[in-house]
């Protein structure tokens, strides 16, 4: 029993290793998406938020085996929560601490700068949108000054009182 607990600590630390790569990588996305929205370069974005989803999605992956391997340990170990875990008493469990603190500290550091990123994309919404108003108040001009007529003849006023 006392192997399998350290093979589960060994699993976990390893799992959150791997997030963490991940996480470092999407903070570096997050940061170019900031560069691309001052940019206004919209297609730039558009492939930064797919490699985002990409690593997202295997986050996803991990965090799954995480979640497994976490209620086996709790369970075997008699525990509701991983910070109950006593560091002396269970080997790898400071290294997992450890490992959970850098990784929510890279989840925080992600947030503010998508924050940051939120505000200004809809910014970025906002000055789009009034671009596109613009064109069609301009298109509907011009349409009014260089309408066709539809039958192509011309019209013509009479006054028929004297």
């Amino acid at each position: 029993m006392e192997t399998d607990n350290r093979n589960y600590f060994a699993r976990m630390t390893e799992l959150l290793a791997r997030k963490k790569v991940l996480l470092a990588e999407m903070l570096e996305l997050t940061r170019d998406q900031t560069d691309a929205i001052d940019e206004k370069s919209l297609d730039r974005l558009q492939k930064l938020i797919e490699e985002k989803q990409k690593r997202i999605d295997e986050i996803d992956k991990l965090d799954v085996e995480f979640a497994v391997c976490m209620k086996r340990l709790k369970a075997a170990v008699g525990v509701k929560e991983l910070s109950e875990l006593d560091a002396s008493r269970f080997p790898g469990a400071r290294e997992l601490k450890l490992a959970t603190a850098e990784v929510l500290s890279l989840v925080e550091e992600i947030s503010g700068a998508e924050k940051v990123n939120s505000a200004k994309s809809k910014e970025l919404l906002d000055e789009l949108g009034r671009q596109v108003r613009r064109l069609n108040q301009a298109k509907k001009l011009n349409n009014a000054y260089n309408r066709q007529d539809a039958g192509g003849a011309p019209s013509f006023f009479l006054d028929k009182k004297k």
